[in-house]
């Protein structure tokens, strides 16, 4: 966003005028934000290629999804109606993979039924509900197993998710354990290895501590997985004081990691895709005079 001439502008459009064609409140969201958000990613990720997957969580707006699409992203998803909507943006099923720890029978069955590249499993008992269903269908189905590392990443704690104490994933002897099953089972597949240790994380060691413990799991478990899915929470500049995550950090960590792990990375971005990318565009409608200030209404 600029101003011009006195006039605040979003992708060259004044604000004002589009209050007054759409009316208030809406949201604006800016493509060339957007746009520049995923060749920042792309650009800084090159050398690893990975297979990126818009977290889906943080904005559901169908129209932004098939802008998403257009460049060449994936989905993650967390609920069947978030599933539904990717479809329909046109994402292909390949390219997406279904998080989340609540997962019903009827959402499994409908990700299976569409072919999606990975389920990404939080526990064994969600294991067993897959393979059950997989074993009624007659089919194999690709699986991950989300890995807690305990690792903090030093946000805030209610977005924290890499913990121990934190619901997410698995601690390190039950992902061993739960190896072995797989690999025993006739009908599921052991693809992935996911992990997520939270949101707005602005600095590479909590990453680097991250890498290193999957390093240790993968060597433990004796297991070649064909992903790593390594999540998302990569933050952004609220306070524009030029606070910004180091992708190029990132890259070359994980880089490292890669010359001992020969493995398809997946991320999860979400907020740093679209968490800028927008504006709110409200009028005031009222002004009230309080004992010691004055309260504006918006609308």
């Amino acid at each position: 966003m600029i101003y011009k001439k006195n006039k605040l502008l979003i992708d060259r459009l004044i604000v004002e005028n589009l209050a007054k064609k759409f009316s208030t409140p809406l949201y604006c969201y800016s493509y060339k934000k957007l746009r520049e958000n995923i060749l920042n990613i792309q650009n800084n990720f090159k050398k690893i290629n990975p297979l990126i997957c818009f977290a889906v969580k943080s904005n559901s707006n169908i129209k932004i999804l098939k802008e998403i699409k257009k460049l060449e992203l994936g989905a993650d998803v967390v609920s069947i109606g978030e599933l539904m909507k990717v479809l329909k943006a046109g994402i292909k099923p390949q390219k997406i993979v279904f998080s989340g720890v609540g997962k019903t029978q009827t959402e499994i069955e409908y990700a299976i039924n569409k072919k999606i590249l990975l389920i990404n499993a939080e526990s064994k008992s969600e294991i067993l509900e897959i393979e059950k269903i997989a074993k009624f269908k007659k089919k194999k189905i690709n699986i991950g197993i989300r890995l807690n590392p305990n690792t903090d990443a030093k946000t805030i704690s209610q977005i924290s998710t890499g913990k121990k104490e934190n619901k997410f994933g698995v601690d390190k002897k039950t992902f061993l354990d739960l190896v072995l099953y797989v690999n025993k089972s006739k009908n599921l597949s052991l693809k992935c290895l996911s992990v997520h240790i939270g949101s707005q994380i602005l600095n590479n060691k909590p990453y680097s501590k991250m890498l290193k413990i999957i390093d240790k799991i993968i060597k433990k478990s004796n297991h070649v997985f064909e992903y790593i899915d390594l999540g998302g929470g990569m933050g952004i500049d609220y306070a524009h004081n030029n606070n910004k995550f180091n992708l190029k950090e990132y890259s070359l960590n994980i880089q490292k990691f890669l010359k001992k792990n020969n493995s398809k990375i997946i991320f999860e971005p979400g907020r740093s895709i679209i968490g800028n990318t927008a504006i709110l565009i409200s009028k005031i409608i009222y002004i009230k005079k309080g004992y010691k200030k004055r309260f504006c209404y918006f609308g």
